[in-house]
This record gives C-alpha cells, structure tokens and sequence, in this order.
C-alpha cells in the first residue's frame, strides 16, 4: 500500500523527535517553514501535526506555537484513535425520504461490520462544506464520502485531497476530468426515459421545470431531455426549459409561493404545453399548486412526471406522479465499497453510473385529440 504523503512527514517528524533532533520540551518550527522543508501543503501538514499531538507527540498552543513534549507515544492518546473499523467522514448537501434516506441506510448498513461513519450536512454551501472537509482532515478520517455542494464549483481541499490520493468517493455528482471516484445514476439516460414516455403518449409540447442549483445531475437530466425530443425527431425548444425555481434549495431564502407563481406565469405563456418533467419531486408539488392556481388538474389537463419520489408504504391509495426512481440503496452500498477499496488501493479510481427505472403513477395521460 502506497502511504499517504501526510503520514510520510508525520514519520519523518516523529523520527526526529524520538532521535532528540527535535528535543522534548523545544519549539518546532512554524508551520511556514516545515511546509517549506518538506514542500507539502498546509492541509498535509496540519494532518501531519495532528497525528503527532493525538499520538502524544506534540502539544498545540493558538498564538503561542507548537512545542515537543514527548519522545515516545503516549499509549493513552494512540487508544483514543485507534479503531476495529476505518473511520469516515460523510458530507451530505442535505436529505429527506425523497432523496437521501434510503441512499443514507444503504451506506450506514453496509458500513455497519465494515467502517464507521460520521454524517454533517453542508446544506449547499460550500463554506460550511469546505469547514466540514477541514474538520474531517483534523479528526485523521480514513476516508471522505461526499454530495459536493456545486459541481461548478470544486472545494480546493477536495482537490488538495484528490492530489493527494486520499480516499475520497463523490456521490450523486460527476466531476468530470479529476480523479476522483464517483457514483450516482444516470441521469442523462432517465431524462431520455421520462421524456420518452410523455412522447409515447401523445404529447407533442413537453416543458421541463427544473432548479438553479449548479450541479451536474440536473445538467444531465437536461440533457437526457433533449435527448428525447432528438429519439422522436421532435424539435426541442429551448424556452421550454424553465430553469428558476429556488425555493427547493437548501437555505433558500425564496418563498414557495414566489416559485408557484413564477410556474403559473410560465404555463400561462405556454398554453400549448400539454406536459412537464420536473427534475424533482418537490418541484412536482409546485406544479401541482400552479395548476391549482390556474384551475387546472393533473393529468386531465397536464401531464406531470418527475425524478425521485417518497415511498407510500402505508398509503396505497394515496396520489403518486409517474416518476423515475434511483437505486439509492444500492448507491450507498457501492459508495462504501469504492472507499474501502481505496484505503487498500489509493491509485484506484472508478466511476460508475447505475441505470434507473420508472415507476408508474396517477399524473400522466393520453393526449388527448381536442388539444392543442
């Protein structure tokens, strides 16, 4: 196994504080100079460090500096991480019984004989993302699961990390170009299969609805959309995309209300769409409230299907939109995999798409032949 270029200063460091280079009781140098002497960045070096105080090593003092005050581990502080299981750290952006939940007990069941895992949420933003990567590196996690915020915008330390071939294993997002592993669905072929569906039924002018959020699995569902206009030689329009809606976002401070009428306004300057695809259930519900407001129904007078959907276990008769559903458990089981591979293998990166599936419901169907 390849070792990590944290854990390479971490030994060098320890070996020159048990052979009294770096005598017990002295100063180290500042963290400038040690990364300078070992030309590594300040994320290896704080890992390094903190391996150093929790083996008892070292002791950190803010504003006063780092001073040696042991040359042999102490057996106390090497207990406190010492595991039977590879810890890891999980960044979630956020999650409900749409999406997340299932994918979350996929992860956490597998995990269960395999690793332990810590949960923190990011609620999409890439501050409060980029302090929880930080917290992860402190706390000399084995590896990182992570729903990355933005797929635009890639976390410096993320990438830090990816250079450094950290176990990291990106879910429900396609970076594109870094090596990093990843898993999620394919989006691009459930847009073409959910879009399909409404051709196969009649309708000819098929809207889709989706949010501002800059990640790709929206972008791929987009493109899935366009893909199944092109199946039906049908011309796509592009002002049939309607692409903000942001009360769905984490920490949106949009009202529902706003995105409801912004819907209705886009209906009404479509009369001629009979059909939409929203790119997420609650945008599905947005809809349904539109359609309310302008006295339609669905599917009498608009078909609606979506992505993801919260299982009615107890409520058989209860209303469910045609939707596609992701194997989320499954993702999180692969997730975990990926991850236990990497520790064993750093060099191995794998990026894997699983196909999705549609699920019948009560919001689609035939166009009929008096519409327009």
């Amino acid at each position: 196994m390849k070792t990590l270029l944290y854990q390479k200063v971490y030994d060098q460091l320890k070996l020159s504080i048990q052979e009294g280079k770096i005598p017990v009781g002295s100063k180290m140098p500042t963290e400038n100079e040690l990364m300078a002497q070992f030309d590594v960045s300040s994320i290896t070096l704080k890992k390094a460090l903190e391996l150093l105080k929790k083996d008892g090593y070292i002791s950190r003092r803010p504003r006063v500096g780092t001073f040696v005050i042991n040359d042999s581990p102490s057996s106390e502080q090497i207990e406190t991480r010492k595991f039977d299981k590879p810890l890891f750290g999980c960044i979630m952006t956020n999650f409900d019984d749409t999406f997340g939940t299932i994918l979350l007990s996929g992860m956490l069941e597998h995990s269960d004989s395999k690793a332990h895992i810590i949960v923190k949420k990011s609620l999409g933003d890439t501050e409060r993302e980029e302090e929880i990567l930080q917290e992860f590196i402190e706390m000399n996690v084995a590896g990182i699961l992570i729903l990355p915020a933005s797929s635009k915008f890639v976390s410096p330390t993320l990438l830090e990390l990816a250079s450094q071939k950290f176990p990291l294993v990106v879910i429900d997002r396609t970076l594109e170009g870094l090596p990093i592993s990843s898993i999620s669905s394919d989006n691009t072929e459930a847009g073409r299969i959910i879009t399909e569906k409404l051709f196969e039924l009649g309708h000819k002018h098929i809207g889709m609805i989706t949010s501002t959020s800059p990640v790709s699995t929206l972008d791929s569902r987009v493109n899935g959309f366009i893909r199944g206009h092109a199946s039906f030689h049908t011309a796509f329009h592009s002002d049939y995309v309607f692409r903000e809606i942001e009360s769905v976002m984490p920490n949106s401070t949009v009202s529902i209300q706003t995105d409801i009428d912004k819907i209705a306004h886009f209906l009404e300057t479509h009369p001629e769409i009979t059909a939409l695809v929203a790119t997420e259930y609650n945008i599905a519900l947005l809809i349904k409230q539109a359609c309310n407001k302008l006295g339609k129904s669905i599917p009498t007078n608009l078909s609606v299907v979506c992505f993801d959907h919260p299982d009615n276990f107890f409520d058989t008769s209860a209303f469910q939109f045609t939707h596609i559903k992701q194997a989320q458990y499954e993702i999180g089981v692969k997730a975990v995999d990926m991850l236990l591979n990497q520790v064993l293998k750093p060099d191995t990166i794998n990026k894997e798409t699983l196909p999705p599936m549609l699920v019948e419901g009560d919001s689609v169907e035939p166009l009929k032949s008096t519409s327009k």
